[in-house]
């Protein structure tokens, strides 16, 4: 979920970003009040969430009106990562056997938003076989190309104060809360535990060179904006 933090900062997570690690040493530091809204909420959806029962409405507007500032906005941070190891995560994570493309929420209804539902049904043939790595891809970038961008701006383009990178993760985490004046032993951060990674990487998730250069040409935004090679 996002999370907001005792000084008013608010943290959006990406998805796989490295935002479940981030939120663990938040919360183990104790910097984090409270999270808010989805999990993955970026700034609209943090404003206007979907009905998603009597209690969990109740619980946002309290979060909402009680620790959510917006005069004056509040710092805001979040990470990205490289485009093509986006793509690589997210297909060893959807492709494990615990999770088997489970679904992320629903494109079409509002109420189970989530960024990544236009990319359900992509993991597998129109037979139910899963597709491999290249194939899932391709499926994505014929459907959505630049979908890596598309993501990213969807958190990035509203108002945020510090983008960092997954692939140097415990170094910006650390300069956010040092440039937000936190006191903390940097070895809290430095030491913690990566987490939620998945295991092992399926095989055949080598690149395609054509598809590799489409995508990246696809991507090129995000990779000019963010500094990637």
């Amino acid at each position: 979920m996002a999370v907001i933090l005792k000084d008013g900062s608010v943290f959006l997570h990406i998805p796989k970003t490295g935002g479940t690690w981030v939120t663990g040493v938040l919360r183990d530091l104790g910097f984090a009040r409270c999270s808010i809204g989805h999990r993955h909420a970026n700034w609209p959806h943090i404003l206007a969430p979907g009905f998603q029962g009597v209690g969990r409405k109740c619980e946002y507007l309290y979060k909402r009106g009680r620790y959510l500032r917006r005069h004056p906005r509040p710092f805001t941070f979040c990470f990205v990562r490289h485009p093509l190891s986006w793509y690589e995560s997210f297909y060893r994570y959807k492709s494990q056997p615990g999770i088997d493309w489970e679904r992320d929420g629903d494109a079409d209804d509002f109420n189970r938003w989530h960024p990544n539902a236009v990319l359900n049904g992509l993991g597998c043939e129109v037979d139910g076989t899963a597709r491999d790595f290249n194939s899932f891809v391709a499926a994505v970038h014929e459907k959505f190309p630049g979908y890596v961008t598309a993501l990213y701006d969807h958190f990035s383009l509203y108002p945020v104060d510090f983008i960092g990178k997954q692939e140097s993760l415990s170094e910006g985490l650390a300069a956010v809360l040092e440039r937000l004046g936190f006191d903390f032993d940097p070895a809290m951060i430095y030491d913690s535990n990566a987490v939620n990674v998945s295991s092992g990487k399926p095989s055949g998730m080598e690149w395609d060179r054509d598809l590799r250069e489409r995508v990246q040409a696809a991507e090129a935004g995000a990779m000019m904006r963010f500094g990637y090679e």
